[in-house]
């Protein structure tokens, strides 16, 4: 059953406090709704409905500040998906589905207008996300924070730090990584296992060809692989790359970090298999203190190596 599906069968009625079914709504107020995360206060406000109709001017600037600081479109639509499949259908729900409609047409109108969203994933782009400017995307969504990040931000406004989950094999996933790449603005360190994957190796080589100073550490071993497009993009293009010159061990990190401010770190590794085939997990974020590590980190290997 379709998101409309559930809707439309949950209209129509009022919106009592007490439902036919005997489902009592419990109350939330506007002041303990304010101070919860965005995905904890899409499931209580649709689960304290009636109280959220009754305060909705409150209830729907919350819901603004929300999308203002990042949410993602689909993630919005998911949660209330998921709430409106939890809640029976009765007069209570009909209260639920109201404000579930009210959520969706603010996410809708806050989306609007705002140039290409991939498949699933609408979001601010990568470029905007890190501050280097000419995204064509909205703002990811801000899901979790460290707390010397909460209080960086509190203190200097910042509130564009994300931090985001891809899994593989996923093309949605993939084009994530190709954004990623292409939003390089100054500078592109990579330091993976191997790269085999022609459609990562001209996303990177289009880099090289707009400036971006890209660096490349990869295994000795896999460097020597059929298919791998390390020594092919430092013959074609000039870009510098460096090995662990080690038999005994592998360079086995898969990260990457762009205009030393955002990072791509996970399990995977930049070759056709693991983006058709393999399980794989990665997260991206704009953490300050977790970009600068890893960037520090790039730099020890580079001059190790």
């Amino acid at each position: 059953m379709s998101l409309l599906d559930i809707i439309t069968a949950c209209l129509g009625g009022s919106s009592s406090q007490q439902s036919s079914s005997g489902r009592q709504a419990p109350y939330l107020s506007a002041e303990e709704a304010s101070s919860m995360p965005l995905e904890a206060f899409l499931q209580r406000s649709l689960e304290c409905a009636p109280s959220a109709l009754e305060q909705g001017g409150a209830f729907a600037d919350i819901f603004q500040r929300h999308l203002q600081s990042g949410a993602d479109m689909a993630h919005v639509a998911q949660v209330v998906r998921d709430a409106l499949m939890r809640l029976a259908s009765n007069d209570t729900d009909r209260a639920t589905a109201q404000w579930a409609c009210q959520l969706l047409a603010q996410s809708a109108q806050n989306a609007s207008g705002n140039g290409y969203n991939p498949p699933q994933m609408h979001g601010q782009s990568y470029s905007q996300a890190v501050g280097s400017g000419g995204g064509e995307w909205k703002m990811q969504e801000k899901k979790h924070r460290p707390t010397q990040t909460q209080q960086q931000q509190q203190q200097h406004g910042n509130s564009d730090v994300y931090i985001r989950s891809f899994f593989f094999p996923s093309e949605e996933s993939f084009n994530q990584l190709i954004e990623f790449l292409n939003s390089a603005n100054s500078t592109l360190d990579i330091c993976v296992f191997n790269i085999t994957d022609n459609d990562i190796a001209r996303a990177i080589s289009n880099a090289k060809k707009r400036g971006v100073k890209v660096r490349i550490i990869t295994d000795d071993e896999q460097l020597k692989c059929q298919g791998s497009d390390v020594e092919r993009l430092s013959e074609q293009f000039d870009i510098p790359f460096k090995t662990d010159n080690d038999p005994n061990k592998f360079m086995h990190s898969k990260f990457a970090v762009i205009d030393r401010r955002a990072v791509w770190v996970g399990s995977y590794n930049w070759t056709v298999s693991a983006r058709r085939s393999n399980n794989e997990s990665v997260v991206c974020t704009n953490d300050p203190s977790t970009a600068k590590a890893f960037y520090d980190e790039f730099e020890k290997l580079w001059m190790q190596f």
